[in-house]
């Protein structure tokens, strides 16, 4: 279990450096929408390895990640579309807020009382 909350940390930060390096383009959004699904794998495991004693942030956890999988997902389907650039920069800005926000979550999770 340690190592798999490991590798959950390290693709974390994994995550946050490709949507901070390439979520501004069509390609790039496909490289972070891939990393997160790998993120939310290992997530669901560990989630699932806790089972019902999983607290409450772990499932509020989970629920962001599929906001991020959702924002990088319609900045990908609106970047293909004629003129909804914008509307892609949007969504990977949503994405990549979630990210760090999400990043945070965890962090509080797996350090209770650390100051953050």
């Amino acid at each position: 279990m340690e190592a798999l909350i490991e590798i959950h940390l390290v693709v974390a930060f994994l995550l946050a450096l490709c949507a901070l390096v390439f979520s501004w383009n069509t390609m790039g959004r496909r490289v972070v929408n891939a990393v997160a699904v790998l993120q939310f794998v290992v997530g669901l495991a560990i989630a699932g390895m806790l089972g019902k004693a999983a607290p409450s942030q772990v499932w509020v956890h989970l629920i962001v990640a599929l906001l991020i999988l959702g924002a990088y997902g319609m900045a990908m389907a609106a970047g293909k579309r004629e003129g909804g650039s914008s509307r892609a920069l949007i969504f990977s800005i949503v994405g990549f807020i979630l990210v760090f926000a999400n990043i945070w979550l965890g962090w509080a999770m797996a350090h209770p009382g650390a100051g953050v």
